[in-house]
């Protein structure tokens, strides 16, 4: 949707840019913030269809979202979760609205404030979603051992997809079957089970110094497709290797592609003949789905990476965009009408060729908010090595693996404003000394508080 004049003023400007740095001319930093800042306007005001927060703007209209709260409540939603959907879109409209909240900061030297909007974390908005997206990853790149792992990817046929909507609880009994999954690959089940002299499990000799029984797995819960349609299906990132029985690390060879097939099969019509569903009817489709899928003999589809994800790119990569964040990109949708939306997705099935919709600005609302989860509901889950409480023999163990990474002591967003002004927003330009708070208000609690 850019014209042909916006197009011109990208390149022109890039092309400056590249003249800057070739020929080394120096700039003082007020100059590099004024072309940036000219830069940055010329390039999205030129175009007649910018929009500056799109989905925002789409959530605006009260009776665009109040038909599409209507549509999640006959579809079965509890009301506490569409309470929390509620609540969500009221904090995602409130977002970084200085009429709405604020911190003031105030030079202890001298009169300069700065007056910072307050941030709503919710699902539903982009930036916050990408900024926690990156926070969670530089955190758990403290965990990751340095040891290759692959990414895996466990999909669920379309006839079963509708009743993981109708119980969300399903969902986080998906994670624990692939960690199931693992633990009896791993574990080396199937060659015990083939014993002729069986031996008790709480025996020491149950497990051979071959068996892997410290293994690392992060399970992430996706539940949207790239065309926003409902489309469950778990993102797992699994070590290859871990530690037997007496600590010593050991390298995993090989997947036992059909032994997971099978399993994985078996844990998820097992997961949703158990459903607890809202009516006898969504019942008894899940029982009779069941017995057609077990009567089919069909393989149900995962898919295990070609490449080790071995390096901070490939966690971020696998991880971090998979976590809190809106189901669609704003830079992807291309058209905002009074009644329609346009996006377009790369659609895998046909070589990631790029796909555009146009669908009713409702149903688009709609598409977004059955995405939402319920509160607190767990998207991450860690097994193994990487689980929050592992024995203090295990932590001894894994030291050795550990990255040496060098925490950062500025915030997320001192080094996203520093990166893009060359600037840290909490310190006084004039002075150069860190500002102290200096007022707080919230829309919810109305009272300004003064610390001063």
């Amino acid at each position: 949707r850019f014209d042909f004049f916006q197009i011109l003023v990208k390149i022109f400007f890039f092309l400056i840019f590249k003249l800057y740095k070739k020929v080394n001319i120096s700039l003082n930093k007020k100059s590099r913030i004024e072309i940036r800042l000219i830069f940055l306007y010329t390039v999205f005001m030129t175009s007649k269809h910018f929009i500056q927060n799109k989905l925002k703007t789409i959530f605006s209209n009260k009776n665009i979202v109040l038909n599409s709260l209507n549509f999640c409540k006959k579809n079965y939603l509890n009301p506490k979760h569409l309470q929390y959907i509620k609540f969500s879109i009221s904090k995602f409209l409130a977002c970084r609205d200085l009429s709405k909240g604020f911190v003031s900061f105030k030079c202890p030297n001298c009169p300069i404030t700065h007056k910072f909007p307050l941030s709503c974390k919710s699902r539903l908005c982009p930036s916050c979603g990408y900024k926690y997206s990156q926070l969670w990853t530089d955190n758990i790149h403290k965990h990751i051992l340095n040891i290759p792992h692959r990414h895996v990817l466990f999909t669920i046929p379309k006839a079963c997809r509708m009743f993981f909507f109708y119980d969300r609880n399903l969902l986080s009994k998906l994670s624990v079957a692939v960690n199931d999954i693992f633990k009896f690959h791993f574990h080396n089940i199937s060659k015990k089970n083939k014993r002729i002299n069986k031996i008790s499990k709480s025996s020491k000799f149950y497990f051979t110094d071959s068996d892997i029984l410290h293994y690392g797995l992060i399970s992430i819960i996706h539940t949207f497709g790239r065309d926003l349609k409902w489309n469950p299906h778990i993102h797992a990132i699994v070590s290859l290797g871990g530690f037997n029985k007496n600590f010593d690390f050991k390298k995993l060879d090989y997947f036992n592609v059909d032994t997971i097939a099978a399993q994985w099969k078996y844990h998820v019509l097992d997961i949703i003949s158990k459903g607890n569903y809202p009516n006898q009817k969504i019942k008894r489709l899940a029982k009779i789905t069941v017995n057609k899928l077990y009567s089919q003999n069909a393989r149900f589809f995962f898919n295990v990476g070609s490449g080790d994800v071995n390096n901070i790119k490939g966690i971020i990569k696998y991880l971090g965009r998979y976590l809190a964040r809106s189901p669609i990109a704003e830079y992807k949708i291309t058209d905002i009408t009074d009644n329609e939306v346009t996006f377009f997705y790369n659609d895998l099935a046909n070589d990631k060729q790029k796909t555009f919709i146009t669908m009713p600005i409702q149903k688009f609302v709609s598409q977004i908010l059955i995405h939402v989860p319920p509160k607190n509901f767990k998207m991450v889950n860690r097994y193994g090595l990487y689980a929050r409480r592992i024995s203090n023999k295990l932590k001894s163990a894994v030291i050795p693996f550990k990255k040496n990474i060098v925490p950062n002591k500025l915030s997320f967003y001192q080094r996203q404003t520093f990166k893009t002004f060359g600037i840290n927003p909490f310190y006084c330009p004039v002075c150069n000394i860190r500002m102290i708070v200096w007022e707080f208000y919230h829309y919810l609690y109305p009272e300004l508080k003064r610390y001063y």
